[in-house]
C-alpha cells in the first residue's frame, strides 16, 4: 500500500507541477470578475464511511484580505483540520471567514450525511465549501473508500489512478476548475479514451472515426468531462458528466458541444435549452430539442445581417450567461425589450413566441401596477389580463365553457376561439377575439378594454395610465 499511494503522490507532485501553470492561465482567463475577485487552488480528501463522507478541505493561493466561507448546508461537525501549526489560524472563531492574513494555505473539515448510504447511482452536489468571490483554477481529488464498495466515482475531473487494497478502495483525479458533482455507481465501465477535454467510459471499444471525431473536436472551455456511454437510468443532471446511449457521431458530438457550451457559460443543467440555443449559434447549426431549433430558427429569421453579428459577438464576449442574460442582450441588438429566453425556460414544453414589451410603468386609477405586463403582438397591444382586470376590480375564472369576467354590476362571459361575448345575459357579436392565451397566461387587446370596460388610456413618455371612465 505504501508503495501505490507513494507512485501516485509522485505522480501527483510532478503532474502538478508541470500542468499548474497553464492550467490556471487558462482557466482564470474564463472567469468573470465581476463575480470573481481571486482564484484558487483546492485539495479534497474523502473518506467514505457507512452513513457519512468525512471531507478535509485544503485552500491553496489565498490572498492575504478577510474572506467569507460558505459551508454546505448539509455539512455537520465543521472545524479546523489541524495539520500544521498555519493550517487553519485565520479560521474565525464562529467558523464564518478566513481572517486577514499572509498565510495562504488552509484547512478545514466536516461530515456530510449520507441518510440511505451509498447505493447505485448517487450524485453529490453543493457538499464542498465555497469561498465568496473566490474561483477555483485547480482541484485535486481523493477518496478512500473504507467500506470497499467497489463500483465507479465520476467527477469531471481527470482520473489519475484507482486501486484496490486489502482495506481501503482509493481514487485520485485532479484538473482545472471546480467540483460540482460527484456521482457513484455499481457498474465498473473501463475508461476507453482520454485526452485534455474527455475521459470516455464504455463497455464496449470505441470506433476509430469516434475517436477522431473526439481527438478534432475544438472546445473553448478548459475544464474536463467524463463520459459515460450508458443509459443514464437515474437521469443524472450535470455540466461535466454525460451519459450518452446513442454512439452515433452526431448525437455524441451535440451532447458534448452542449456540456461544453454549460460549462464555459456557468449554465446550471436545468438551462438545457438555452444552452442547446447557444451551441446551435456557435456552430451555426440546429442542435437540440424540437423546441430548442424553433427558437434558434425563430431569431435567425428575424435578425437583420447586423443584428446576427452584434448577437454572435455577444456571445463570444460574454463569460457567463442565462435566460435573464441573453434577454438583455437580445434586447439590446433588437432595440426592443423582450423576456424570449426567460419565459421560454420557465415553460418548458410551450413555445412562448418573439414578443416585444413596452417598458412603461402602467397606472390604474393612478395606482402604479408591476404585474401587468403590455406586449406587442401581430400589430396589437396586449395587456396581462388578470392583473389588469383585478385593478379594475373584476374577478376572472377559466373555466371549460370560456372566460368568466365580472364585478358587482357586469358579468362577461367569453367563449375562447368564438365570434362573440356574453354581457348580462345578453349576447354581442365580436369581429374579433378580446382575449388571447399567451404562454400560461391571458392577455386583452387595447381595444377591447376600452370598449368593454369603460377605461380611458394615455400614454407618456415613461407611463401607461389607465383610469375608469365610468362607476360601473
Amino acid at each position: 500500500m505504501k508503495i501505490i499511494l507513494s507512485f501516485l503522490s509522485m505522480l501527483l507532485i510532478v503532474t502538478n507541477s508541470v500542468l499548474l501553470l497553464f492550467q490556471y492561465h487558462v482557466y482564470s482567463s474564463g472567469l468573470d470578475d465581476s463575480e470573481q475577485s481571486f482564484f484558487f487552488e483546492q485539495e479534497i480528501e474523502i473518506k467514505l464511511k457507512k452513513d457519512k463522507l468525512m471531507i478535509r478541505q485544503h485552500f491553496m493561493n489565498l490572498p492575504e484580505e478577510e474572506i467569507k466561507i460558505s459551508w454546505p448546508i448539509s455539512s455537520e461537525n465543521r472545524s479546523c483540520y489541524l495539520d500544521t501549526s498555519e493550517s487553519c489560524n485565520r479560521l474565525s472563531e464562529d467558523l464564518i471567514s478566513f481572517k486577514e492574513g499572509d498565510t495562504s494555505k488552509q484547512s478545514i473539515s466536516y461530515e456530510i450525511p449520507l441518510i440511505d448510504g451509498l447505493h447505485d447511482g448517487i450524485v453529490l452536489s453543493g457538499f464542498l465549501a465555497k469561498l465568496e468571490k473566490g474561483g477555483v483554477s485547480y482541484t485535486t481529488l481523493h477518496i478512500t473508500d473504507e467500506l470497499k464498495k467497489g463500483g465507479m466515482w465520476v467527477s469531471g475531473l481527470p482520473i489519475v489512478g484507482t486501486t484496490s487494497l486489502d482495506v481501503i478502495d482509493y481514487s485520485l483525479f485532479f484538473g482545472a476548475g471546480s467540483l460540482s458533482d460527484l456521482y457513484w455507481q455499481k457498474e465498473l465501465l473501463p475508461v476507453k479514451f482520454e485526452n485534455d477535454n474527455f475521459t470516455i467510459h464504455s463497455k464496449e471499444e470505441l470506433s476509430e472515426d469516434l475517436k477522431t471525431l473526439l481527438t478534432e473536436m475544438q472546445l473553448p472551455n478548459s475544464e474536463h468531462m467524463s463520459v459515460l456511454f450508458t443509459e443514464n437510468k437515474y437521469n443524472i443532471k450535470s455540466s461535466r458528466i454525460a451519459f450518452i446511449e446513442n454512439k452515433d457521431l452526431a448525437s455524441i458530438q451535440r451532447e458534448l458541444i452542449i456540456k461544453n457550451v454549460q460549462l464555459q457559460y456557468g449554465l446550471v443543467a436545468e438551462n438545457l435549452i438555452t444552452a442547446e440555443v447557444i451551441s446551435s449559434f456557435l456552430t451555426d447549426s440546429p442542435i437540440g430539442s424540437e423546441k430548442s431549433i424553433w427558437m434558434y430558427e425563430t431569431l435567425i429569421n428575424y435578425f437583420t445581417e447586423d443584428q446576427l453579428s452584434d448577437w454572435k459577438k455577444a456571445l463570444m464576449e460574454n463569460k457567463q450567461l442565462s435566460a435573464q442574460k441573453l434577454d438583455e442582450i437580445l434586447s439590446e441588438v433588437i432595440e426592443l425589450k423582450t423576456s424570449f429566453f426567460t419565459l421560454n425556460e420557465q415553460f418548458k414544453v410551450d413555445k412562448y413566441p418573439l414578443l416585444f414589451e413596452d417598458n412603461r410603468t402602467v397606472y390604474i386609477n393612478d395606482q402604479r401596477q408591476e404585474d401587468v405586463k403590455v406586449l406587442f403582438k401581430d400589430g396589437k397591444v396586449m395587456y396581462a389580463a388578470e392583473p389588469l382586470l383585478t385593478a379594475l376590480g373584476y374577478t376572472l375564472k377559466d373555466t371549460d365553457k370560456g372566460l368568466y369576467v365580472q364585478n358587482a354590476m357586469r358579468a362577461f362571459r367569453f367563449p375562447i376561439k368564438e365570434p362573440f361575448y356574453v354581457l348580462n345575459d345578453k349576447r354581442y357579436d365580436a369581429m374579433s377575439e378580446p382575449f388571447e392565451k399567451i404562454g400560461a397566461d391571458f392577455y386583452l387587446e387595447e381595444s377591447w378594454i376600452i370598449r368593454l370596460f369603460l377605461v380611458d388610456i394615455e400614454k407618456q413618455e415613461k407611463r401607461i395610465s389607465v383610469t375608469q371612465s365610468a362607476s360601473f
